[in-house]
């Protein structure tokens, strides 16, 4: 089993990735939270009596701006019997933080899993996927819940060749 040092570490890299691809590919600009954070500890919004955990990145882009939350994952979601379709999830706490995050600021949030094995990049808004979530209550997996979403409601990006060998950016729903 992983450290949780080796895990945030294995988060954190693909955070750097996905930081750099919205820069250099999509010519964004991004205030990336995780520098902000202290003692391995997620940044938070805070206010008097409470506080959310933030999304990862903080991007802009033509007067747009949106929150990023990127989850690293290393399989391409994970067959389900009871749904019978392949899944992702993560933290349901964390996902009403950012429902949370999303409600204060006024600015969406937008899920991006980093498949490592497949190298794939799957997006979709907060608002996108809390209308196909399932979640399990139990601790089993996260302490307080967790929540799913079918790997098919994520957009796919990724690169395609073209026949002169360049790179171009395709983007597609589902996966």
């Amino acid at each position: 089993m992983e450290s949780f040092s080796q895990r945030l570490q294995f988060g954190r890299t693909a955070e750097e990735r996905i930081a750099h691809l919205l820069q250099h590919r999509f010519g964004c600009h991004v205030v990336p939270s995780y520098d902000y954070s202290a003692d391995d500890k997620a940044p938070k919004l805070q206010g008097a009596a409470i506080s959310y955990v933030v999304p990862d990145l903080d991007v802009s882009k033509g007067g747009a701006r949106s929150w990023v939350e990127v989850k690293a994952k290393n399989n391409a979601g994970s067959p389900t019997r009871l749904t019978g379709r392949i899944e992702h999830g993560f933290s349901w706490r964390l996902f009403q933080h950012y429902q949370a995050v999303q409600q204060i600021t006024g600015t969406p949030v937008y899920i991006i899993i980093l498949e490592t094995l497949t190298g794939d990049i799957l997006y979709q808004s907060l608002d996108e996927l809390d209308a196909v979530r399932r979640v399990y209550d139990g601790d089993k997996m996260d302490r307080g819940g967790t929540v799913f979403f079918p790997r098919d409601s994520f957009v796919w990006r990724g690169l395609q060749r073209t026949s002169t060998g360049s790179m171009h950016s395709a983007s597609s729903r589902g996966g």
